[in-house]
């Protein structure tokens, strides 16, 4: 009981992040709590991205403008969310899927480790979107945050995680690959607001013109593999 009472509390929130070498960077996140009884799968798509402050700037939109206070909202963060980075494969460098399926339960707490797992590279949060019951405050930003740029810096990491009670046709386990990635966005993107259990979605450097060093990309998120 305990733990459902939390899911239903916390339907979506925005997280932020900064980078923990250098003292810079920043990133958000969305994520998402639904009815958590029954079967369910659950995916995490990661992308690492050359540069995209554009794509920066639609993910700060669906969660500057989304209502995550209902399910109907919460579920079209989510797609838009998906949407984006389908719209941009142009940009995707590495690339990793991963899949669980089982009790709703199971899949609600894997997701929430692929989203810790995202976050464990940062150690500030700059946003955040916390259900409330009130779509006007549930938004907050920091804007006091800097970052000093270095010759190289290329990468922004997006990472998608979703369990559901159906993820219509997942891609089969193996070596990602970008139709790999892009077969899980779109599953992901068609999630209805009655099968959605959670949802988290994190990228970093959040701050426009900021990215990460192709070391940075490497130390953080070693089981990336080329698309």
């Amino acid at each position: 009981m305990i733990g459902l009472l939390v899911f239903g509390l916390v339907i979506f929130t925005v997280v932020g992040f900064m980078r923990r070498s250098l003292g810079g960077g920043g990133g958000r996140g969305l994520a998402g709590l639904g009815s958590a009884s029954g079967t369910a799968q659950a995916v995490s798509v990661q992308l690492l991205l050359a540069e995209g402050d554009e794509v920066k700037r639609d993910l700060q939109r669906v969660a500057r403008s989304g209502d995550p206070d209902t399910n109907e909202g919460l579920a079209r963060m989510l797609q838009e969310a998906a949407l984006v980075l389908l719209r941009h494969p142009e940009r995707w460098v590495y690339g990793n899927v991963e899949r669980a399926q089982g009790a709703a339960s199971s899949a609600d707490s894997q997701v929430g480790a692929w989203a810790t797992q995202a976050r464990a590279a940062f150690t500030d949060q700059t946003t955040s979107n916390y259900q409330n019951r009130d779509v006007n405050s549930g938004f907050e930003q920091r804007g006091d945050y800097t970052f000093q740029k270095d010759v190289g810096d290329l990468y922004l990491a997006v990472t998608i995680a979703v369990a559901a009670h159906a993820l219509g046709n997942l891609p089969p386990a193996g070596v990602t690959t970008a139709q790999e990635a892009r077969a899980a966005l779109s599953a992901i993107s068609s999630v209805t607001p009655g099968d959605l259990i959670r949802a988290e979605v994190v990228w970093s450097p959040d701050k426009e013109g900021e990215f990460l060093s192709e070391d940075e990309a490497i130390q953080k998120y070693p089981e990336l593999t080329k698309l």
